[in-house]
């Protein structure tokens, strides 16, 4: 399911030091001048990526989420070319130095059949030696910090409650509700999500074509406590002999 609605509440809960994290990461661990976003969201890394003269494509499965990037990326003033794609079903003319699929969107893929599918558009979509990034929860995540997570918060003009649970082995679903009393609006979103052990996304990733592979926690050393495990994938060119 895409973000439908709450496209419109998506920035005021996250924490903007992450994509400045994030932003830091991408800088780090690839040389690029063409990128792909896939999952971009309301456009957060993909405007950080085209103020510095990058060439960003930004595509999204909700065309709200799609709506919001295009207003932020008219503020900033930056060129941003979006577009409505899903994930497990594109290709792309020119191929780019760098793939981006960034925020746990690989684990609203409910199969591994269409994470491989993504898995190989993103190989396809790469010039030879460019980068895929791509993070998902990890199990740990998955099994001790969000199976019954509870937030909420109410005050004045807000209400917000985010309710997890776990569903299956690797599953959760989320419930999401927003009371916008300033605004009198109301938002009520389910959004399932679906993750594996990291061994399996490296055999899926192999299976797509990458074989120069590296993961990390969050933004450090991969620990089985971290609850994102960051894949920093390179397309190399077959070796024949």
């Amino acid at each position: 399911m895409s973000y439908e609605n709450f496209a419109y509440y998506y920035d005021s809960l996250m924490d903007e030091a992450f994509y400045d994290d994030y932003y830091q990461f991408i800088n780090q661990h690839a040389k690029f001048k063409s990128v792909l976003e896939l999952g971009c969201g309301t456009g957060e890394i993909a405007i950080r990526l085209a103020k510095d003269n990058k060439q960003v494509y930004a595509t999204d499965l909700s065309a709200n989420m799609l709506e919001v990037a295009k207003i932020k990326a008219m503020d900033a003033d930056v060129d941003l070319l979006l577009g409505r794609i899903d994930m497990t079903d594109f290709e792309i003319n020119q191929p780019v130095n760098l793939v981006l699929c960034l925020c746990d969107s690989i684990n609203y893929l409910l199969s591994k059949k269409k994470v491989l599918k993504t898995f190989k558009n993103a190989y396809d979509a790469l010039k030879y030696n460019g980068t895929f990034i791509f993070d998902v929860n990890s199990i740990y995540k998955i099994d001790h910090l969000l199976d019954n997570y509870l937030e909420e918060e109410n005050d004045d003009d807000f209400y917000f409650r985010w309710a997890v649970k776990k569903t299956g082995p690797g599953k959760v679903e989320h419930q999401v509700k927003i009371i916008d009393k300033e605004n009198d609006d109301l938002v009520e979103e389910t959004h399932v999500q679906q993750t594996y052990p990291v061994e399996v996304y490296l055999d899926l990733l192999k299976q797509a074509g990458f074989n120069d592979v590296e993961y990390y926690g969050e933004f450090e050393d991969y620990k089985i406590e971290s609850p994102r495990v960051i894949f920093v994938c390179i397309k190399k060119r077959e070796v024949t002999k």
